[in-house]
Parts: C-alpha cells; sequence; structure tokens
C-alpha cells in the first residue's frame, strides 16, 4: 500500500477536512467544527475518503484556507454578506 503525501486537504460537501502528519510518522484527520469554528479529531472522514465520493474535493492549502476563511466570517457575521 502506497502511503498519502501529507498534508492534504479536502471539502467533504460544505466541511474542510484536513490529513496531517504526526510527530510520530503517523496520520490525523482533522474536521471543522461549525460550533467552535476550529478543527477537531475525526478518524470517519478517513474511511469517507476511500469511499471515493464525488462529494470530496481535494484543493490546494490556498484555497482550503481561504475557504476556512470565508466559513469563519460568515459563522461570526450571519447577517451579512461579504465586503459589506
Amino acid at each position: 500500500m502506497s502511503k498519502l503525501t501529507l498534508p492534504r486537504f479536502f471539502i467533504f460537501g460544505r466541511r474542510p477536512v484536513k490529513f496531517i502528519g504526526t510527530p510520530d510518522g503517523g496520520m490525523d484527520v482533522l474536521v471543522f467544527d461549525w460550533e467552535s469554528g476550529g478543527f477537531k479529531r475525526d478518524l470517519n472522514y478517513l474511511s469517507k475518503y476511500f469511499e471515493h465520493s464525488p462529494e470530496i474535493e481535494e484543493v490546494s492549502e490556498e484555497h482550503f484556507i481561504a475557504f476556512v476563511k470565508h466559513l469563519l466570517y460568515n459563522l461570526k457575521n450571519p447577517n451579512q454578506k461579504e465586503g459589506e
């Protein structure tokens, strides 16, 4: 089995998910938490990745960061559009 190159960044539906390396050479899966606006560990997304769902889009780190910033803005300002 080949190793995944890490880090990798995805959008699962509308949820940002990142696969990152761990200090011991392993991998962790962090998913965007709608309540806190941070990331939490959820290894269930690893199995979703291997199901090859069409809802999963791999994106660049830059796109991922911009997407997360957009989500955070919308969470903090639910009644405003960006740029207002």
